[in-house]
């Protein structure tokens, strides 16, 4: 049962009439590297820093949808940062790449304070991989159908003290157009909007509470937000959850106002000052989903060089 609905989903996406818009891939550990969305958050840590996020979507059905996201970013000179971005995602046998290089001018604007201004350029390739299907489906789903390659452009804005920070972002600026109903242009990504908002409120010498808020949108589908708070114990260990929803204030439905998504678990731990580990398992709450495994997503971060500069409170996101 659980393949005959992937099946029908993929189906639906070659079948249907009009291009419909692919929201890009969410993380529940997106407040570990806002890089992911966000290409002014390049440089933000002051110093080069690699990081590499799995995730792995409703473990338990054959062909669910996995994103792979690796990215290095660090600084050029005073006030310049750059940044480098791969994706893969992944459903069933239709896959996405894509390659970003991301540029951020970063000015001090208080004692503490300090905005960003990024853009990012690149490439995205959209393809079907027919190993994965029998004659018979590559036949019905895609027997004309073509990989296609498409440039990708981002920009946003980034803000940050001490203990707060706030972002603006919009990813996907030139949309994917259809050129013809058998292409794989049928499968794109519309702009999405991002804001972040989260900070550090210090509890004693050896506690501190990080609570984070995510809201996305494509205008289109439903917008979600997702509400974070984790405790950092002597800033080497950190635990806490997320609550994501969706709200429906762009689409036709009228019957519901809410849409109930998912509650996530998550941890981190430094394993050395240079190493960080993070996980985190969603619990799936949509009726659609009922009945799978959840959600599984996995992190490691690697700073390449020390920092020279000396906070009042490290970087934590």
């Amino acid at each position: 049962m659980k393949k005959i609905l992937l099946l029908a989903g993929i189906l639906g996406i070659f079948c249907t009439n009009r291009a419909e818009a692919q929201q890009i891939a969410q993380f529940s550990q997106y407040m570990f590297n806002g890089i992911y969305i966000n290409p002014a958050y390049a440089g933000y840590k002051d110093m080069f820093y690699g990081h590499m996020v799995y995730r792995k979507q409703w473990v338990g059905i054959d062909g669910s949808p996995q994103t792979t996201m690796l990215s290095v970013d660090g600084n050029l000179s005073k006030g310049s940062n750059i940044g480098f971005v791969y994706t893969n995602d992944q459903i069933g046998a239709i896959y996405t790449n894509s390659i970003m290089v991301d540029y951020a001018y970063r000015i001090k604007v208080s004692e503490s304070g300090r905005l960003s201004f990024g853009l990012s350029a690149g490439m995205v390739h959209h393809g079907l991989n027919r190993s994965k299907l029998s004659e018979e489906q590559s036949d019905q789903l895609a027997a004309d159908s073509k990989n296609v390659w498409k440039p990708g452009f981002d920009a946003g804005l980034y803000f940050d003290t001490k203990n707060f920070y706030a972002g603006f972002s919009i990813v996907g600026i030139v949309a994917n157009k259809r050129a013809d109903k058998n292409s794989f242009e049928v499968i794109r990504t519309d702009e999405n909007y991002f804001l972040t908002l989260g900070g550090i409120i210090p509890l004693n010498e050896k506690l501190k509470l990080l609570p984070s808020t995510l809201l996305k949108t494509d205008l289109k589908n439903p917008l979600t937000f997702d509400i974070n708070a984790m405790l950092m114990i002597s800033d080497r260990f950190g635990i806490g959850g997320s609550y994501r929803t969706g709200v429906l204030w762009f689409t036709d439905v009228k019957d519901n106002t809410k849409q109930r998504d998912a509650l996530s678990l998550i941890s981190e731990i430094y394993v050395t000052d240079r190493i960080r580990l993070g996980m985190a398992y969603d619990f799936d709450l949509n009726k659609v989903t009922t009945g799978t495994n959840g959600s599984f997503e996995i992190s490691l971060g690697y700073y390449f060089t020390k920092n020279k500069q000396k906070y009042a409170t490290p970087r934590y996101f």
